[in-house]
């Protein structure tokens, strides 16, 4: 029997492959627009009858869905006869048939295939095909069976508009029928009415379960959830939200679990409805990925990603196989990729085995196939449990000795009915979470307790190549393009606990960066600056380069320093400094302080680093007697200068340093220009002569070394009473960073949610704000100091700009004045916009006499 190439030329020609494009079958199958696909899913569709045809006539599934990509996408990929993806050396002919030119190039390569695979044509062919909701679904369903038809002779089956863990298992409830590993009924009233009557046993006589909120990104997991709501009953209250799978443009948009994961946040549309205390969960777009999430008591969002979800479904059969006493019997392990967090990792490696395979759910269902138990989970949310068949063997046969042995067999038993084995499955995964959270008597929060994640940061990166980007180490390192794995590796040793890799996706054209660190902050400035790296790579437009690429994130601790209002001798005239290394944003103690505190002048820095490690001795101000000091900027080419700037220093001023910045020994150098740092009382004068000394210090040490870039210094000084601040750089040429001041009565908020703004009532000034960048979204509130002058505030509230006349300064009547470049220091994230006032908090010195914290 030969092909018929009569019928399927004149079919393949109302499909014709568009010639500017190129189609790779990867871990997902195909996907991209679904405007592009029409000729591949023509092919796919003779491809799955030759799959089947090549199997002695095993059912061949074919799923049409893009899963939580946008909603123009689409895609399709091959399910094989036990619900598994397609074995890979299939997946290089769907690429060969994919991209075969025209008709005649299409059919010798389909003849190619026939003789290469020895498929007997003879044989019969069945495939069942199923779709998500996306608008291109139809047309492409049609190209399909046009594919089907064009081969002659396919026994297909139609599943409509079902999730993919559905197409999954019934293509192996459909293989297996009437056999002793029968899956199931070969319907989906067949796999509901498996899984819910093993989820019902599995938390009978247990305490109901508070209703559970579920986002269903507005795709067809949305039907399934009712479908099982119904089933359920008050088993398990369901409560569907984001539902809607006919507005054009919903699906997967702001929603669903990709968005949950990527942006580590409640999708918008639960804001009003998950309370405080509440766990939710979220589907992808075709309902095979599952993230959990809950809201603390004071409303703070927590997720619970594929990490977690692992270690809590890992621990409880682990523990049900050593309660049945089937320990030295049954092997659990866990597979992970190197999006595991850390912390993850760490916890269920003390527990049992664990491995790294690379990204994709065929590396991982494969791996996890060597465990007699294996649990894989990416951290994505896509993941199940596989038992083996030895395995089911001994559950079925184990006689246990005791009724706590029993109890826990049957647990087992039912696990095995409860999980969708075949590939990773929303719903499934939810009611098997369910069931251990029943079964532990745990909250979201007891359950996020079991080990603490390390925070980090997905980010993507849109390229117009990703297959330039070439990985080993289960996709941790980069071997193409060369030489920026060292660069990454770079940047990773800055970051405590840091940790970074880059890969390319299999179903979009972006290469994802992931990032792990100590800090939260430090995570996402990690993600950004790899993100950065693997821009420039790529070749991407300067001009053109997301902002938060080039910005430091300022997390890396911050700093407030006071002064009391009132004077009292035993306490003394030094300031008090409350430091820490965590962001200010997530420091409770900074609320509860700033709340109680009144003082006539604040000190207040948020820091990013530049120079040294992330420690208390590196974060500003600092204090020497009466004096307060902060930095915002760098000394550039420091260690060159580092020793210099040491030897110019007495004893005790040396040993006062106990950071490692630039900006510490910038202040310790200051010191050393008063004529006696210890006094408790300083003159504005002397205050401002010290600091311009000290500027000219810095230079010449700079020039010394032949410093080829420009420094910023802008420096802030304080003694309780006078302020000197800077906005300097050592260039001619260059911007230095931002630093701006407003003044006036009464600082106030004036609407819900930190817009305030400053009010003149007359003409003294009560209050003085000094900031590297605008606090408030009001223009007429700020003014900006001019680049290399110095502000100084007197203790009478006068505010002057002096100008630092030294090389370096520029005066109005030069043609300079008004054409200093600003890519260097807004590369640096250290300049804010000139067009519009920029509420974001910098690398901020800020003052603020007469009891306004400007932190």
């Amino acid at each position: 029997m030969s092909l018929s190439v009569d019928t399927i030329s004149a079919a393949a020609d109302q499909h014709p492959k568009p010639a500017h494009l190129h189609f790779q079958y990867g871990t997902a199958g195909f996907r991209t627009l679904g405007s592009t696909l029409d000729s591949v899913m023509f092919r796919v569709g003779i491809l799955a009858a030759l799959r089947s045809k090549k199997l002695d006539g095993k059912t061949i599934g074919v799923m049409v869905t893009a899963s939580h990509n946008p909603e123009p996408d689409n895609g399709v990929k091959l399910v094989d006869p036990r619900g598994e993806m397609l074995e890979a050396s299939w997946e290089v002919h769907a690429t060969v048939l994919a991209n075969a030119a025209t008709t005649p190039e299409f059919l010798e390569a389909l003849e190619a295939l026939v003789k290469t695979a020895r498929i007997d044509l003879a044989k019969p062919a069945r495939v069942v095909y199923g779709r998500d909701t996306r608008p291109s679904g139809p047309a492409l369903v049609a190209a399909l069976e046009d594919g089907l038809n064009a081969i002659g002779g396919v026994e297909s089956r139609n599943a409509g508009v079902t999730t993919t863990p559905i197409l999954h298992y019934l293509v192996r409830a459909t293989n297996t029928k009437g056999s002793k590993d029968s899956y199931g009924e070969d319907t989906s009233e067949g796999y509901y009415d498996k899984i819910s009557t093993a989820f019902k046993k599995l938390v009978s006589g247990k305490a109901a379960l508070p209703p559970l909120v579920i986002d269903c990104a507005n795709g067809v997991g949305a039907q399934a959830t009712i479908e099982f709501s119904k089933i359920l009953g008050d088993k398990l209250q369901l409560i569907p939200v984001n539902d809607d799978t006919t507005t054009p443009g919903a699906l997967n948009n702001a929603c669903g679990a990709d968005f949950v994961k990527t942006s580590q946040k409640l999708p918008p549309s639960l804001s009003s409805v998950l309370k405080p205390g509440q766990r939710a969960c979220s589907l992808d777009g075709d309902a095979d990925r599952l993230i959990y999430y809950y809201l603390d008591e004071r409303g703070s969002f927590h997720m619970l990603d594929g990490d977690k979800i692992a270690a809590l479904v890992a621990a409880f059969i682990v523990e049900l196989v050593k309660n049945a006493g089937l320990e030295e019997q049954i092997r659990v392990g866990i597979v992970q990729t190197a999006y595991a967090n850390g912390g993850s990792t760490k916890y269920l490696a003390e527990r049992l085995p664990v491995k790294c395979v690379s990204t994709g759910v065929k590396h991982l269902h494969h791996a996890a196939e060597h465990y007699d138990v294996g649990v894989y989970f990416e951290a994505n949310g896509h993941g199940t449990v596989l038992f083996s068949s030895e395995t089911t063997t001994i559950l079925s046969e184990h006689q246990p000795s005791t009724p706590a042995q029993s109890t826990a067999l049957n647990h087992l038993v039912n696990l095995t009915q409860l999980i969708n084995q075949t590939v990773g499955d929303a719903l499934s995964d939810m009611l098997l979470v369910e069931v251990v959270l029943a079964h532990k008597s745990y909250s979201g929060q007891e359950w996020d307790s079991l080990y603490v994640d390390l925070p980090n940061r997905l980010v993507k990166v849109v390229v117009a190549n990703r297959h330039i980007f070439k990985t080993e180490d289960a996709e941790r390192r980069l071997v193409s393009p060369p030489g920026l794995q060292a660069k990454i590796d770079e940047l990773v040793r800055r970051y405590e606990a840091g940790r970074s890799f880059v890969r390319p996706s299999g179903t979009e054209d972006v290469v994802r960066v992931y990032a792990e660190a100590m800090v939260k902050a430090q995570a996402d400035e990690l993600a950004f600056r790899v993100a950065g790296l693997v821009y420039d790579e790529t070749g991407g437009d300067p001009a053109q380069r997301p902002s938060e690429f080039l910005r430091p994130i300022n997390g890396d601790g911050f700093g407030v320093g006071w002064y009391d209002s009132t004077y009292d001798e035993e306490l003394g005239y030094q300031p008090c400094i409350f430091t820490s290394v965590t962001p200010a944003w997530n420091n409770v103690n900074l609320v509860r302080l700033t709340e109680k505190i009144k003082s006539p002048l604040v000190f207040a820095h948020v820091r990013a680093t530049t120079a040294g490690s992330l420690s208390l001795d590196n974060c500003h101000p600092w204090q020497f007697g009466k004096i307060m000091f902060m930095h915002n900027g760098g000394l550039a080419e420091f260690p060159k200068i580092k020793r210099k700037l040491q030897s110019k220093l007495p004893d005790e001023l040396f040993n006062f340093v106990t950071g490692n910045t630039d900006s510490q020994w910038a202040f310790a150098l200051y010191l050393s220009k008063l004529p006696n740092p210890h006094a408790t009382r300083f003159k504005t004068d002397v205050l401002r002569q010290a600091m311009l000394e000290t500027i000219a210090d810095i230079n010449s040490m700079l020039e010394e070394v032949n410093a080829t870039e420009p420094s910023l210094m802008n420096f802030c000084i304080t003694d309780g009473e006078s302020v000197i601040a800077t906005r300097y750089i050592n260039s001619r040429h260059d911007e230095a960073a931002s630093l701006w001041f407003s003044s006036g009565t009464t600082f106030s908020e004036y609407a819900d949610g930190g817009h305030y703004k400053m009010s003149k009532t007359d003409k003294r000034e009560n209050i003085i704000l000094v900031a590297s960048e605008p606090l408030t979204f009001e223009k007429a509130d700020w003014m900006e100091i001019r680049t290399n002058h110095m502000v100084v505030i007197t203790p009478k509230m006068n505010l002057l700009q002096v100008p630092i006349i030294d090389k370096y300064f520029v005066k109005p009547s030069d043609p300079e004045w008004s054409g200093r470049d600003t890519d260097f220091a807004a590369g640096k994230g250290l300049l804010s916009p000139r067009k519009e006032v920029n509420p974001k908090l910098g690398d901020l010195p800020a003052v603020a006499p007469i009891g306004v914290a400007a932190a």
